[in-house]
Formats: structure tokens, sequence, C-alpha cells
């Protein structure tokens, strides 16, 4: 399910994103796919830290 929200961003940054984007419509698109992917990394990161954390548990 999509939900609308209202976020503040800097100008500088949302002329990129329209650069990216081309039309006006995209925007969310391009927003929502820069996400996905942060949160991709983000998730892949806590994994490593959390695997990390657990060896070093069982090697003392």
């Amino acid at each position: 399910m999509r939900k609308r929200v209202n976020l503040i961003i800097e100008e500088e940054v949302l002329e990129k994103i329209d650069e990216i984007a081309v039309e006006k419509n995209k925007r969310a698109a391009v927003i929502e796919k820069a996400l996905l992917q942060f949160i991709a990394k983000e998730e892949k990161k806590a994994k490593k830290n959390k695997k990390a954390k657990e060896a070093e548990e069982v090697a003392f």
C-alpha cells in the first residue's frame, strides 16, 4: 500500500532528484528507489555486524 508523506528536502537535493526523474511525476519513484537501496544497504550492514558480534561472543 502506498502512503502519502511530506518531506522537507534541501533545494539542491530536490533539483538533483528532478534531473534524474526528468518528469516531475516520476520524482516519487526516484526517491522510493533511492530509499529502497539505502534500506537494503543498512539491513546488510546490520546483518554483517550481528554476525561479527556473534562470532566474537563464540570466540570468548
